[in-house]
Parts: structure tokens; C-alpha cells; sequence
């Protein structure tokens, strides 16, 4: 189990970012921030990741383990000043010391691919670290793309980390859309397959259509210095 807890001089919530959307609304930019995830909003995150970010990711993989407060949501206004959810990525902590999870169904499908391609590579050894930053999903609802939400998220994991102590940020990033994000954050290919070659491996590991849109799994860091 892990021994890592957030410093609890790092106060919930804490605003990581703050930036304006692309789109002019009104006369105006709409305005974002982001944010520790809290009580308030975890339920509707979790039926966003359950009913919608499913339908969008090639590989299904999501828990609501959100219990270390590491989940970051990107909050917005509505017409009448109230905060609504424009984006959230459900960072977490993957720990040496963690025991691995089980699931059923296409569940275990999607976990096992997922655990055989992070046994690829020791990150733990190869950075020297017990703890890093993952994430078990990325999703922005239709209405708030085009804002570049997706690219905020990722970059605000780096103040996110560096005031909770932890070094890197390691994410196994499963579409061509994500990993275009990670590629401009600077996150760099810590081991990648073609999703033709995964099959190859296992015949369990199989996705049929995923290559339409793409190519490869990549499971990818940055370092913070």
C-alpha cells in the first residue's frame, strides 16, 4: 500500500491555473480555472467518465479512486455566475507499493493490456522515484472543445506535482487526440507499441477498428525539475 499522502500544507482545493478559451462568446473570452478536484464535484465527474469519456477513449480503463486528492477538474462560469465543469483529468497517484487491481467483463481486457504494457518498462527504477503522477482519463464534454482544455489540464499537472512532492508524471496516453496533447505539454515515449503489434503479443489484446483512428498505445513522462 502506498505510505505517500498529500502535504498537508498544500491546501483542497488550490488553483493550479487560471486562462481565457479561444472562443469569444458574447464579446467576450470565457473565462477558466483549475483546480483540485472536491466533494462538490466528484459525482458528476465520475458519470462524465463513466457515461461519456467510455464512448470517446479506444481503451475503456477508468476508477473513481480519487482518495489522494490528486484529480484535477478545469471549472467555468455559467450565464448566471454559477461554476460549472468544463473539463476534468482524474490524475492520481501510481505507487511502487500498490497492489493491482481486478476488474470483470471488458474491464479485464482493458486492464490487462494496460498492466502488460507498464510492465514493459520499470519507471520506478528508471527515474529513481516511488511515487508518480498518473491518470486514468482525460475528457472534455463537446460544448467546451476548441478551448484547448485538454492541453491546460496536462500542462497544470506541473504545478499540481511540484507542490505535493512528486518528480514525474507518467501516463499511458491511448489516442491519437491525448497523445498529441502530451507530445506539445513535452511528454516523451517512456515505451509505445502499434496497437497491430499488441495483438500480436496477446490475441486478447485485440480492439477491432481502433487503427482507424489510431495507431499506437504510449506510455509517456516528464520530469519535473
Amino acid at each position: 500500500m502506498s505510505k505517500w499522502s498529500r502535504p498537508t500544507s498544500v491546501s483542497i482545493p488550490t488553483i493550479w491555473a487560471t486562462f481565457e478559451g479561444r472562443q469569444i462568446i458574447n464579446g467576450n473570452k470565457r473565462q477558466y480555472w483549475i483546480q483540485d478536484i472536491t466533494d462538490e464535484y466528484r459525482d458528476r465527474i465520475v458519470e462524465y467518465m463513466i457515461e461519456e469519456f467510455t464512448m470517446d477513449e479506444p481503451l475503456c480503463k477508468y476508477s473513481s479512486n480519487l482518495n489522494h486528492h490528486l484529480g484535477l477538474v478545469c471549472l467555468t462560469k455559467d450565464e448566471d455566475g454559477k461554476p460549472i465543469i468544463a473539463a476534468m483529468n482524474c490524475t492520481t497517484l501510481c505507487s511502487k507499493y500498490d497492489d493491482e487491481s481486478s476488474g470483470d467483463g471488458l474491464q479485464v481486457q482493458v486492464l490487462k493490456t494496460l498492466m502488460w504494457v507498464k510492465k514493459q518498462v520499470d519507471p520506478f527504477s528508471k527515474f529513481n522515484i516511488t511515487e508518480y503522477l498518473d491518470a486514468m482519463g482525460l475528457y472534455v464534454p463537446p460544448k467546451f472543445r476548441g478551448e484547448g482544455l485538454g492541453y491546460e489540464l496536462l500542462k497544470a499537472r506541473k504545478a499540481l506535482c511540484r507542490a505535493c512532492g512528486l518528480k514525474v508524471s507518467i501516463t499511458l496516453f491511448t489516442s491519437a487526440i491525448s497523445q498529441k496533447l502530451a507530445d506539445r505539454v513535452g511528454f516523451k515515449d517512456l515505451y509505445a507499441i502499434d496497437y497491430v503489434d499488441l495483438e500480436k503479443v496477446n490475441p486478447a489484446f485485440k480492439y477491432p477498428g481502433i487503427q482507424e483512428h489510431t495507431k499506437s498505445l504510449r506510455f509517456m513522462y516528464i520530469v519535473y525539475e
